[in-house]
């Protein structure tokens, strides 16, 4: 808990100084395949993220950043009989960092804290580095690898996805 309170708190921090800045704010979906351990068991992951993004330098921009990541679990089949395992849910809070490659491709990262939301789901450390590409004014497809840690369990998903200015 103290840990999101620290993230939270400094989010707000970095909105708050950067409120002469004038920011845009994104929202997205993504769908996406786990990977390593967590393809095991479950079998599908869906996720919705929001950010606010404020113009730091010539085609670089920072701010914070929420999502909300459902894994779906499977069933297993085992010598004892089939196991149903539960769904897991989390939801990351990040710093969000972006940097225009070209007039078509960005490239970045989010880091922060996911915090788990689902019955005896512990949070851990949050990464997610993030390519795009500009198909619109205001809308980018993304292809990116979240990573949630903690302990030695990994959450980990490789996701396309697309961001809408709003």
């Amino acid at each position: 808990m103290k840990k999101l309170l620290i993230v939270a708190f400094a989010t707000m921090l970095g909105v708050s100084a950067a409120n002469a800045q004038e920011g845009v704010l994104n929202g997205g979906l993504n769908v996406g395949v786990p990977t390593g351990d967590a393809n095991d068991f479950y079998g599908a992951a869906l996720g919705a993220e929001l950010n606010y993004m404020f113009p730091v330098a010539d085609g670089f921009t920072l701010g914070p950043s929420v999502q909300y990541s459902h894994f779906f679990g499977k069933d297993i089949d085992t010598a004892l009989g089939t196991v149903e395992v539960s769904d897991a849910s989390y939801l990351p809070i990040s710093g969000a960092a972006r940097f225009n490659v070209s007039e078509k491709f960005v490239v970045g990262a989010n880091l922060g804290y996911a915090v788990g939301l689902s019955e005896d789901l512990d949070g851990g450390f949050y990464y997610r580095p993030v390519v795009g590409y500009k198909i619109g004014g205001t809308t980018q497809l993304n292809v990116s690898y979240s990573g949630i840690s903690n302990d030695g369990l990994e959450m980990n998903n490789v996701s396309l996805g697309v961001m809408f200015g709003l």
